[in-house]
């Protein structure tokens, strides 16, 4: 009998809790610092919001982590009428892994709470500069390339609703930024390079077949951003050719491929001193290659329109081309369908990891895919990539990340994998690619961002860099620069539709 009475009592309790959760809560994601990283010794502002529609007498509690980190007078700004903005000043005096929380309480129960873990830097005075200070490349045996997502120009902030309005935790260093500024290009270049990586892979889009070339994307990242920043020459970069939205980002026939869309690449991008080339070849990725086929008919169609690709690169002044299709399955068939048309490699955009996975299992998953592809390769010959985490755009499907210290590991077993199964005259020895830069809201990224800060970046300099490990990480903050934030009210209309 006494177990039914203590169930009841529970059963009584959590409903009453439920009633006063309707009526008064935390807004969703509102709990943040008030800067993308935070540095030791260098005081901040947390802030939270508390709906209180019901004007129920509440308390808001912020805890601190138990290292000493102190915090000032709570401040409180009405916002509305049942709402209101509370916002604490707060030091961390320790740098490392960090816990905080906020409560709110009625009655002197909790019955809302939110909760966020974030790096904290070391230490650092602020010293400002007029300028971001030059790269440090740090030398690396091996091509390290990463994949980047150019999607975060000025007018698209619907693509940034995962970072604004559920994942506060992923907010870049950089803030919540618009691509198209040349020091945006600047600070990646430097980050990147001062971390072993040293090309990035852009995706590029079409938009109209069959006509002069019209792109999207293409004008806010490249004329107004990279071809127009300070050290975009201190690292190389690719295209990744995004030909998926059948009608538009293809092909009509050869034609088109060698009159409008072969010219423009090799006029635009092929010729700087900075894109990507090997043993004076550009490298191509195509990310549907079977596509290609589609378009023109057949895969021997498409073989001779890739080597008539290669003989305009000829012309040109280059020795070839290098072209790449992309392929996260393992199927003999497609993979000789890749050789049948004369694609050079294969590589992955990312690698598909299900039932949202332990970092365990993410990192064995990796390495299974990695051997299956490897077994292919008299078929077709790959470049290896390693994914960082994944959670799709609506975190649909399976979604799981790796810790820095987590893709540390997945990155020694991979570089391990390849000095003992690839041969030394195939690029899949020479070059690696990692997935991604910064798809912030689909869920995979190593750029410097708010939880782990530099954290994937130093794996990848502690995993394919000889140089020292310790060195000189820098935010904007600490030249006396504030974040690239786009307005906030331009994502808070968003959330309101």
């Amino acid at each position: 009998m006494k177990y039914i009475c203590l169930l009841i009592a529970f059963t009584i309790f959590s409903c009453s809790e439920l009633v006063a959760q309707e009526k008064i809560n935390i807004k969703r994601n509102s709990f943040q610092s008030d800067r993308p990283i935070i540095r030791a010794n260098r005081p901040f502002h947390f802030n939270v919001i508390v709906e209180n529609p019901e004007k129920l007498k509440y308390e808001c509690r912020l805890i601190l982590p138990g290292d000493g980190s102190r915090m000032g007078k709570e401040m409180i700004t009405a916002l509305s009428d049942s709402s209101r903005q509370h916002s604490w000043e707060v030091e961390c005096l320790q740098s490392g892994q960090k816990d905080f929380a906020v409560e709110v309480l009625v009655g002197g129960k909790v019955f809302s709470r939110s909760a966020i873990n974030q790096v904290v830097m070391p230490a650092r005075k602020v010293e400002k500069q007029a300028y971001i200070p030059a790269p440090r490349p740090a030398k690396t045996d091996i091509l390290v390339g990463a994949h980047n997502c150019p999607l975060w120009e000025t007018g698209r902030y619907e693509l940034w609703n995962q970072v604004v309005h559920k994942h506060q935790e992923r907010t870049p260093a950089l803030g919540i930024y618009s691509q198209d500024n040349p020091e945006i290009a600047d600070w990646e270049t430097k980050w990147a390079v001062e971390h072993g990586i040293s090309f990035f892979i852009y995706c590029w889009y079409r938009t109209s077949q069959n006509g002069p070339v019209t792109t999207q994307f293409e004008k806010s990242v490249f004329d107004e951003a990279l071809f127009k920043s300070k050290y975009g020459d201190q690292m190389k970069f690719t295209i990744m050719w995004e030909n998926q939205s059948k009608g538009t980002s293809g092909i009509t026939d050869e034609k088109d491929l060698m009159e409008n869309l072969m010219p423009y690449w090799i006029e635009k991008f092929f010729k700087r001193d900075n894109y990507l080339k090997i043993d004076n070849k550009p490298v191509l990725y195509i990310y549907r290659p079977l596509f290609v086929s589609d378009d023109l008919g057949s895969d021997e169609k498409a073989k001779a329109a890739f080597n008539m690709m290669r003989e305009a690169c000829k012309k040109a002044g280059f020795d070839g081309l290098i072209i790449m299709g992309e392929e996260r399955g393992f199927q003999p068939a497609s993979l000789a369908r890749f050789k049948a048309m004369g694609l050079d490699y294969t590589f992955q955009y990312c690698w598909h990891v299900s039932n949202s996975p332990s970092p365990e299992v993410a990192i064995e998953s990796q390495m299974e895919q990695i051997r299956k592809m490897q077994s292919l390769h008299d078929v077709m010959p790959q470049v290896v990539t390693f994914t960082q985490a994944w959670s799709g755009w609506q975190d649909e499907g399976s979604v799981w990340k790796l810790s820095p210290k987590d893709f540390e590991v997945l990155l020694r077993k991979g570089k391990a994998f390849i000095e003992n199964n690839f041969s030394k005259d195939e690029l899949g020895s020479r070059m690696i690619i990692l997935d991604n830069w910064n798809e912030w809201s689909e869920g995979h990224y190593l750029a410097p961002y708010r939880e782990y800060g530099f954290g994937y970046l130093d794996a990848i300099r502690n995993v394919f860099s000889k140089d020292p490990e310790k060195h000189d990480d820098l935010i904007p903050e600490d030249i006396g620069k504030t974040p690239y934030n786009m307005p906030a009210e331009l994502f808070e209309k968003k959330e309101k539709k």
